[in-house]
């Protein structure tokens, strides 16, 4: 930290000139990056359903399930005449567009006309290796203009995901902006110190998304995680700012010169920035370890944006700090404090609640750590009812097409069947006839309709559609898929279809979370230790982080799946959680919680190494920080939390999670559980092989 306190000092000016030459390289690599991303794929690879999906697309060239629904309301009768040409017309036009392998229509199939005979279905089936995006914008492009035609299905889905999450980047950003703006202003009553946090957020947010255009080459970047890193770069440019700003300042009024209140700034809480960085990346960074794309990519993203923020803070602000001096203190540069005069920041002196609360819930800490956890259970205890879906096109706002589409095909297609089980059947198995005979039992199995379909493929195997009345993502659909999987196929038969989309999912990602649960703590556990030099810490901090994590999710939980609260986030009650949300959320809040653990334990060290008992070095940690944290979680909280005016539910569902989540931890958290808790354990809490007196 030294050295690089005297190079950001001494070279100033050339560190800001290459930084803003990196800015301006790195802007039309991020600019370009929404056209590089996936859309939320949440499939697992190695999974049976993804198989039995790859399997029937070698061998039929065509993906198994149709990638474009086109609702045709021809205005008249859709069944003869002119009604019906037009659907014929459709369907030629469809069979053309790029990516589109075959098409069905109500001419060979009479269940693809509405019940009221006014409209009709063309199904389009992508051809094998077409990406989804790529073909819904040509079918967009190919019926634009046309206004008695809605276009549907999966690939039109993902290409209006991916432009509503565009949009919705854009449109936040606009609006949480001015609002940060204000914050920062009311943090530093300074405009230089407030510009410099959200001027480091967008250069975090441009030399991030250029990394992940790069990365594009290389890998497959999903779009969601874009959200991820738009809201976690504010957010974290924002506070590891502030945490260097806030101790600038200090410094200063110390008396101590530009140089050497950079040298100290640096050393203390540049060093905490440090530690909360990489803390923040490597639990981040631990999705990778899922074989989904969805939480893979949004690991990568999530830890470079964490080390880029981390980076900024401590290469540019430095920087700027070296040439703006006193002009980052309002009070310094109005001349109302000569420089030694006063010997702490407004936003960091020890007074007032943050000095009383901690001194108060000391003199009783066995009440206020029981009230506290049990008010922290209570929260959680909706997560015990929470359930786990997976997306579909109900995530779009109701005015997109592929989400009328979908309504439409379940309110006014009775004969089409709510959902379709694809079986495969490999090419050594029973040939495809006589499992037709053998297995005709499976019509018994209830919600299944008729008889299933079977016919032979050109690789020699077979495969068997069994159509259901159930919503493949209910409880009644996943017992049906399981009757389904336990039949007595020939070995090998491979079983797809929405519900097995969503057990596999579930399944992936309950057999990974363990591990990925593990690497984040162990490595929390050890960057916590190593910063605070203690081994009873780490696990004060492992309890608390997840106390918060499960408060979060019985929030999720309580919100979303009630009707009334989620109407006011602009969305309608979820028959579950997104099964990524979860993990996700808590990859990015036991980082969070364990960032802001750090801050205040280094400063409670730091008050103990300079003579403090441990009850006071507590006091005087809180109150010196009490105001600090709970800006930073406040602008965070806002940053991150705006996306919940997404028009995307599954972002919603994340901004929300992670927003409430550093508000209970900067509040109830940090102010009552762990002042308790710390004069519970008295000099215990700082246990370490070979260490000094407690209090020295």
């Amino acid at each position: 930290m030294r050295a690089l306190a005297e190079w950001t000092y001494l070279r100033a000016g050339l560190v800001l000139a290459g930084a803003f030459a990196l800015v301006a390289l790195a802007a039309p690599l991020a600019a370009d990056v929404f056209d590089r991303v996936e859309p939320f794929d949440i499939s697992d690879p190695g999974s049976e359903v993804e198989r039995a999906y790859d399997r029937l697309e070698a061998a039929t060239g065509a993906q198994p399930d149709p990638g474009v629904l086109i609702l045709v309301t021809p205005g008249g009768d859709a069944s003869e005449g002119a009604g019906a040409r037009r659907i014929v017309k459709v369907a030629a036009e469809l069979e053309v567009v790029d990516g589109v392998a075959r098409v069905e229509s109500p001419e060979a199939r009479p269940e693809l006309l509405s019940a009221d005979g006014n409209s009709g279905l063309v199904i389009g089936y992508l051809a094998a290796g077409s990406g989804r995006v790529q073909t819904g914008r040509f079918v967009e492009e190919a019926f634009s203009g046309e206004p008695d035609l809605k276009l549907g299905g999966i690939a039109v889905a993902a290409e209006q995901l991916g432009r509503q999450s565009e949009e919705d980047s854009r449109k936040i950003e606009l609006f949480a902006a001015p609002v940060l703006l204000l914050l920062c202003l009311w943090v530093f009553r300074s405009p230089i110190a407030a510009a410099l946090p959200l001027l480091l957020s967008g250069i975090s947010i441009v030399l991030t998304f250029a990394a992940l255009s790069l990365l594009s080459e290389f890998t497959d970047i999903d779009l969601f995680s874009l959200q991820v890193v738009t809201g976690l770069g504010v957010g974290l440019a924002i506070d590891y700012s502030i945490f260097i700003l806030a101790r600038f300042r200090i410094e200063i009024r110390h008396g101590h010169g530009i140089q050497t209140a950079q040298l100290a700034t640096l050393s203390t809480a540049g060093r905490t920035v440090a530690f909360s960085a990489l803390t923040v990346a490597a639990a981040l960074a631990a999705l990778i370890l899922f074989p989904q794309q969805f939480l893979s990519s949004t690991g990568i993203a999530g830890g470079i944006v964490a080390v880029i923020s981390g980076a900024v803070a401590l290469i540019i602000l430095p920087a700027a700090m070296a040439l703006l001096g006193p002009r980052i203190d309002p009070a310094l540069e109005a001349g109302e404090v000569d420089a030694g005069g006063c010997t702490t920041d407004p936003l960091t002196r020890g007074g007032g609640l943050w000095a009383t609360l901690p001194r108060r819930v000391m003199g009783r800490p066995l009440p206020v750590a029981t009230v506290s956890l049990l008010a922290m259970l209570a929260i959680a205890s909706p997560a015990l009812g929470g359930k786990l879906t997976t997306p579909d096109a109900r995530v779009l706002p109701e005015e997109e097409s592929a989400r009328m589409v979908f309504d439409s095909v379940a309110s006014s297609f009775p004969e089409l069947p709510t959902s379709t089980v694809q079986i495969y059947i490999p090419p050594d198995a029973s040939s495809a006839a006589p499992a037709s005979r053998e297995f005709a039992d499976v019509g018994a199995i209830p919600g299944v309709l008729g008889r299933p379909q079977v016919q032979r493929l050109p690789d020699g195997g077979g495969q068997v559609v069994v159509f259901s009345s159930l919503d493949p993502l209910s409880d009644a659909g996943q017992d049906q898929l399981a009757q389904l999987r336990a039949a007595p196929w020939p070995n090998g038969t491979l079983v797809g279809g929405r519900a097995a989309e969503l057990a596999d999912q579930r399944a992936s990602i309950s057999d990974s979370a363990p591990l990925v649960v593990a690497v984040v703590v162990i490595t929390n556990l050890l960057l916590v230790l190593i910063m605070v030099r203690s081994l009873v810490l780490p696990l004060v901090s492992l309890l608390l982080n997840a106390l918060t994590v499960l408060a979060s999710y019985g929030l999720m939980v309580a919100i979303f799946e009630n009707s009334t609260p989620a109407e006011l986030l602009g969305t309608f009650a979820q028959d579950g959680i997104d099964v990524s949300v979860p993990i996700l959320a808590f990859a990015v809040v036991f980082g969070l919680s364990t960032d802001y653990g750090i801050f205040l334990f280094s400063r409670i060290k730091e008050a103990r190494d300079h003579g403090s008992g441990d009850e006071e070095a507590v006091i005087e940690g809180i109150a010196s920080t009490g105001r600090l944290i709970t800006a930073s979680a406040v602008i965070f909280s806002v940053a991150v939390g705006a996306f919940a005016f997404s028009d995307l539910v599954i972002v919603k569902e994340f901004a929300v999670a992670v927003a409430l989540a550093v508000l209970i931890d900067a509040s109830v958290v940090r102010g009552l559980l762990l002042p308790s808790i710390l004069k519970l354990l008295g000099a215990r809490a700082w246990a370490w092989p070979g260490a000094g007196a407690p209090g020295r």
